[in-house]
C-alpha cells in the first residue's frame, strides 16, 4: 500500500482535470484540481484483481446481487461499529443524491421545508430545489474553531409542522466534524418529538481519525429508526464512485416499501456487475488498506495543520474529525466571498470548492480535498503561501 505512488489520470476523461469544468467552474482551466471529493489513490489490490478476473470472463449480461454482496456488507457495518444491518432493510440505488431525492419525494409535499445544518454539501440544495422544496436552514455554530449544532434553533425549525426532513451529515461535508453518540441523540429527541424524517447521509463513514469514533444514526434509539432512512455507500471509502451504486437502509416496513416499489416502477434497481464486484471485494477484504489509508489521510492533516501555524499566511485550518477535506478559514486575509474565489483561482492557481457553495455561512472558507500523495498536497500549500505573500507585499 504505497500512498505516495502519484497516479497520471490525465488519460482517462476525469471530471476534476478536465479544462472545461476547470473553467466553467473557477475561470482557469490550469488550477490545480482540489475540488472533487475523490481521492488520488488506486482502489485496494482486491478490488482491482476481482474486476479484473470478472471482465475476464466476457460476459456481462444481466445479474443480481448475490447474498456474498450482502453478507460482505453487514459484516463490515458489524464487525467495524457494531451496527447489525438487516439485510432485508436495504435498498439499492444508483447514488446516495437518488436515494435523498426519493426520499424527499416520499416523505414530503412540494411546497414542504427540508432542513439542512449548513455549511453543508451543496448538493443537497439544489436536490431540494429540483424536487421544489423549501431550503430551512439550522446553521451550525462555529465555537472555539470548533463547529457545533445549534439544538435551540434546530427545535424551533422542527417545530414548524410545514418543516417535514432533516438531511444529517454523518460525518459532515464539508467540516469535517464526527457528530458524537450525545449530539445524534439529541438530534434523534428533537426529530422524534416533532415528527420529522431524518435522511442520514453517512458516505464519509470510514473516515474517522481516532479517537472520534462513528456513530450510525439508526443504532441511535428504536424511535429513531421509525422515522429515518441512513444512506451508506462504499464508493468513498475505496475510491471507487465511478462505478458503485449505494445503499438505503430503511427499517420502516412501509416506508421501505414504498421506496422499493417506486425503484421498481421506474427501473432504478438494475444490477451493475461491475460495482457488486467492486463492492463484495471492498468489503471483504480491505480493512487493512482503510487502516493504512486512515493513517496516511491523518499524515495530510497534519501536514496541512503545522504548515498553515508555521508559515502564519492568515490561513488556518478547521481541525476535522474526519473525511478526506480539509476546511480552510481564509477570513483573515480580508476578502469578500467571491475576491477569494478569484484569488485562489487565479493568483494561487487552485480549485478549491468555495465555502459559499455550501451556503452563505461558509463564506470566507473554502473546502480542500486532500486524498493526494502528501507531496501533492505540501505543492498545493507552497503555491497557496506564495500568492498570499505576493499580494502581501504590494
Amino acid at each position: 500500500m504505497n500512498f505516495d505512488e502519484k497516479v497520471d489520470r490525465s488519460n482517462y476523461p476525469t471530471l476534476k482535470l478536465s479544462k472545461v469544468f476547470l473553467s466553467d467552474h473557477f475561470g482557469n482551466a490550469d488550477a490545480f484540481p482540489m475540488s472533487v471529493a475523490d481521492m488520488d489513490f488506486k482502489a485496494p489490490p482486491s478490488v482491482i484483481e476481482a474486476l479484473q478476473k470478472r471482465a475476464a470472463h466476457g460476459i456481462y449480461g444481466y445479474e443480481y446481487k448475490p447474498e456474498t454482496y450482502f453478507a460482505a456488507l453487514t459484516a463490515w457495518y458489524q464487525n467495524r461499529y457494531g451496527w447489525e444491518i438487516d439485510k432485508q432493510q436495504i435498498e439499492t440505488c444508483p447514488s446516495i443524491l437518488n436515494a435523498i431525492s426519493i426520499l424527499i419525494n416520499q416523505h414530503s409535499d412540494e411546497g414542504d421545508g427540508v432542513i439542512l445544518q449548513s455549511p453543508v454539501f451543496f448538493e443537497f440544495r439544489m436536490v431540494i430545489k429540483s424536487n421544489v422544496r423549501r431550503l430551512v436552514k439550522n446553521p451550525l455554530k462555529l465555537i472555539d474553531g470548533r463547529y457545533q449544532i445549534d439544538f435551540d434553533d434546530l427545535a424551533a425549525k422542527a417545530a414548524q409542522p410545514e418543516n417535514k426532513i432533516l438531511i444529517l451529515c454523518n460525518p459532515h461535508n464539508p467540516i469535517g466534524r464526527v457528530w458524537t453518540k450525545a449530539e445524534l441523540g439529541e438530534v434523534a429527541a428533537i426529530c422524534e418529538h416533532h415528527g420529522v424524517f431524518v435522511i442520514a447521509d453517512e458516505v464519509h463513514s470510514d473516515f474517522v481519525f481516532p479517537p472520534h469514533r462513528y456513530t450510525p444514526y439508526l443504532t441511535i434509539s428504536q424511535d429513531a429508526t421509525q422515522r429515518t432512512a441512513a444512506c451508506i455507500s462504499p464508493a468513498k471509502t475505496f475510491n471507487i464512485a465511478g462505478m458503485v451504486d449505494a445503499m438505503a437502509i430503511i427499517p420502516n416496513e412501509t416506508h421501505r416499501r414504498r421506496f422499493h416499489e417506486f425503484a421498481h416502477r421506474y427501473q432504478i434497481n438494475k444490477v451493475n456487475v461491475f460495482a457488486s464486484v467492486a463492492a463484495e471485494a471492498a468489503y471483504t477484504n480491505r480493512a487493512d488498506w482503510l487502516d493504512a489509508l486512515l493513517v496516511y489521510l491523518q499524515g495530510n492533516v497534519e501536514l496541512v495543520r503545522n504548515f498553515l501555524r508555521e508559515n502564519r499566511i492568515g490561513v488556518s485550518l478547521v481541525e476535522p474529525d474526519g473525511t478526506f477535506l480539509a476546511w480552510l478559514d481564509f477570513r483573515e486575509l480580508g476578502f469578500d466571498a467571491k475576491e477569494l474565489e478569484r484569488f485562489l483561482a487565479l493568483e494561487a492557481k487552485l480549485a478549491l470548492s468555495q465555502g459559499y457553495w455550501y451556503g452563505r455561512e461558509g463564506a470566507g472558507f473554502a473546502r480542500m480535498t486532500i486524498g493526494y500523495t502528501r507531496a501533492t498536497v505540501h505543492m498545493a500549500l507552497e503555491k497557496l503561501a506564495s500568492a498570499v505573500q505576493k499580494i502581501s507585499a504590494t
